[in-house]
């Protein structure tokens, strides 16, 4: 592509992928996020994980910034992919009249998406290129009815709209990513050339422990009872988590505010598990830990499966997964379901598990107010976070401040 790119962006569109732009597009980026892979076992793990529950059917699609008249070329401009995911929301009702019944908030299912592997190689930055991409998403993944009435005349014809239901997409109630280029950039990546209504970043904080190789961190004697959970202990307990969250919201519902969170089950929470596997030299894939949580085991339960069966009342539990391939090597939580009675013994558990593990920091990406609180009285910090900050863009009328993205976990990030 040459030229002045205000006058080629016409030429320009968003197109699903094919198989070998698929793989083009993960060879390109293999460069800046393979972290120690080899390219075959970088491009065999997104073949694994192609399969998973996460992103199978559909559920992940590569987009490509390609010239309308060669749209399934390999000279496309710039990448990025996105996962289909299944969220909630919840509304606050109407105010009930005078002497009516006050209820709890609306609570609906909706799709959203969440957005990750954006990539423009070296050659094709600082042309505009990425910001375009990111731009035309938003006709992509959006109901038509949540857009501005016209598509920038600049921009050429929009997304073909039957083609974008045709691999279910043009739906979105909201889509979110994670920023390693600041809080600023994907912002001014809104909906036409100059509105500045692009992904907000939000809930970017960590609240974390650092280790070193002094500490002596062990079990205090306690009453409390755990299960550790292996990778194949968490499916079944996100798909009860994933019902508990939506009582949750009822039960924490603030007035005034609409409340958004994505779901841990279908896969998702897995994924930042499953995405820590390596190889061995015969391309069998292998995990770097067999455990991945604790659970608190109730009065009268001998194993975390005892603990699910009494489903009156929701568990206690923290899950994590393992940056071993950064530094500091960290341990992130992914989820926590915990109130102020039990975090105190999670977070001692977890110590104990980071030990283990030998890592250097362990992190909380998201608290409720009172658990970040308690543990910041037992000596945690909390800090705004450098990278992956969390950003959201929302395709509905309410506006930003009446929004809460609530269990903005690592169990979502992709």
């Amino acid at each position: 592509m040459t030229g002045t790119v205000d006058l080629d962006l016409a030429d320009l569109s968003l197109f699903p992928a094919t198989s070998e732009q698929v793989r083009e597009s993960r060879s390109r980026y293999a460069a800046q996020w393979s972290i120690g892979r080899s390219l075959e076992a970088y491009l065999q793990r997104d073949v694994v994980l192609d399969a998973d529950e996460h992103a199978a059917n559909g559920k992940l699609i590569t987009w490509v910034l390609a010239n309308r008249n060669n749209p399934t070329g390999l000279d496309f401009l710039c990448s990025c992919e996105t996962f289909r995911r299944t969220a909630l929301v919840a509304r606050p009702r109407p105010s009930p009249t005078l002497g009516g019944d006050v209820s709890g908030p609306q609570v609906e299912e909706v799709t959203a998406y969440a957005i990750t592997s954006v990539y423009t190689p070296p050659d094709n930055r600082k042309k505009g290129f990425g910001r375009h991409m990111l731009r035309l998403l938003h006709w992509v993944l959006a109901p038509r009815s949540a857009l501005p009435p016209n598509f920038p005349s600049e921009w050429g014809a929009p997304p073909d709209i039957e083609m974008l239901k045709s691999v279910g997409v043009a739906n979105a109630q909201f889509s979110v990513l994670y920023s390693d280029v600041g809080r600023d950039f994907y912002d001014w990546c809104g909906t036409d050339p100059t509105s500045q209504d692009g992904w907000v970043v939000c809930g970017a904080m960590e609240t974390f422990w650092k280790l070193d190789a002094s500490d002596v961190i062990a079990a205090k004697k306690t009453d409390v009872r755990f299960a550790r959970l292996s990778e194949s202990d968490l499916a079944a307990l996100y798909e009860h988590d994933a019902r508990w969250i939506k009582e949750d919201l009822v039960r924490h519902a603030r007035p005034g505010r609409t409340q958004l969170t994505f779901l841990p089950d279908k896969g998702v929470g897995m994924f930042v598990v499953r995405r820590t596997m390596d190889f061995t030299p015969d391309l069998q894939p292998v995990l770097p830990s067999k455990q991945w949580g604790a659970v608190i085991l109730p009065d009268g339960a001998q194993s975390h499966t005892d603990a699910l069966a009494q489903t009156s009342v929701p568990v206690s539990f923290v899950t994590w997964t393992l940056d071993l391939k950064t530094s500091p090597r960290t341990l992130v939580v992914s989820r926590l379901r915990a109130d102020e009675s039990t975090l105190p013994a999670l977070l001692n558990e977890l110590l104990v598990a980071a030990r283990e593990e030998q890592v250097e920091k362990v992190e909380f990406w998201y608290m409720r107010p009172e658990l970040r609180a308690l543990a910041e009285s037992k000596g945690w910090k909390t800090e705004e976070r450098a990278e992956h900050l969390s950003a959201m863009k929302w395709y509905g009328d309410e506006q930003l401040d009446e929004l809460e993205w609530v269990y903005n976990e690592k169990f979502c990030w992709c």
